[in-house]
C-alpha cells in the first residue's frame, strides 16, 4: 500500500498556533474598538459642552458691543448685577432699531441665570429715570417686555453671574475713551452631578466634561 501525505496538511501543533494569533488579532481588535468608541464619546461630550458654552458667550458678546451710553451716571450702557435687582442678571442698554428685537424705542437686552440656566429678554428702557432706568431680572420682571411674554432660554451655565469662581461680568476702563465688557461661562455636560466643580475642572473629565469660556468686547457705542 502506498501512504500519500500532503505537504499543506496542518499539524496539531501549526493548528494552535495559528488559533492562538487569530485569538490574539481578536482580542486586539475588540481593544482598539473599545477604545476608539471610548475616545470619541469623550470627544462628542467635551465638543458638545464646549460648543454650547462658546454660542452662549458668542450671544452675549454680539450684544454687549451693541451697548450705548457712557461712564456717566445714569448712562452706562450695561448694568450689572445687585443694581438691576438681582445679583444674578445683567442688562444691556441697546438703541431703538439698532437691537436684538428690531424695536423702535430703546431697549435694555438682559440676561438672567438662575438654576444651572442662562434666559435673555428684552425690557422697556425708561429714558431720563435714575438707575436701573427699567433693567431688571428676566425670572420676574417688573417692567414691560419687548414684546409681551419674550423671555428666552439661551443656555446653561454652573456658575452663576454673581459667583466666585469664575466671578460677575465686568465693564471695566481699557483705555482712554473706551470701556471693556468681559464674561466668563462655565459648565458642565450634566450640572446637576456632583462631578461638576467651582474650578473649572470636572472630577470625572469623561462622562462629565467641563469647560470655561472667556470673551470681551469694546462696544463701540460707549464712551468714558
Amino acid at each position: 500500500m502506498i501512504k500519500i501525505f500532503s505537504k499543506t496538511a496542518f499539524t496539531l501543533i501549526e493548528l494552535l498556533v495559528a488559533i492562538t494569533l487569530v485569538t490574539i488579532v481578536l482580542l486586539g481588535v475588540f481593544a482598539i474598538n473599545s477604545v476608539l468608541n471610548t475616545n470619541s464619546l469623550d470627544y462628542s461630550n467635551r465638543y458638545s459642552v464646549r460648543s454650547a458654552l462658546q454660542a452662549t458667550l458668542n450671544h452675549i458678546l454680539n450684544n454687549a458691543s451693541l451697548a450705548v451710553g457712557s461712564a456717566n451716571a445714569n448712562d452706562s450702557g450695561i448694568l450689572i448685577g445687585a443694581i438691576t435687582g438681582d445679583a444674578n442678571t445683567f442688562c444691556i442698554h441697546q438703541a431703538a432699531n439698532a437691537n436684538q428685537v428690531s424695536s423702535t424705542s430703546d431697549i435694555w437686552l438682559c440676561y438672567s441665570w438662575s438654576a444651572n440656566t442662562i434666559t435673555w429678554c428684552a425690557e422697556t428702557y425708561s429714558t431720563g429715570a435714575v438707575d436701573p432706568r427699567g433693567a431688571t431680572s428676566c425670572s420676574s420682571p417688573s417692567v414691560s417686555l419687548v414684546p409681551t411674554t419674550s423671555v428666552h432660554f439661551l443656555g446653561t451655565s454652573f456658575n452663576s453671574f454673581s459667583s466666585t469662581p469664575p466671578g460677575p461680568p465686568t465693564f471695566t476702563p481699557s483705555g482712554a475713551s473706551q470701556l471693556l465688557f468681559t464674561i466668563t461661562l462655565q459648565g458642565c455636560l450634566n450640572n446637576a452631578l456632583g462631578t461638576c466643580s467651582n474650578t473649572g475642572t470636572s472630577t470625572d473629565l469623561t462622562n462629565n466634561p467641563e469647560f470655561q469660556v472667556t470673551g470681551s468686547v469694546i462696544p463701540t457705542g460707549e464712551s468714558m
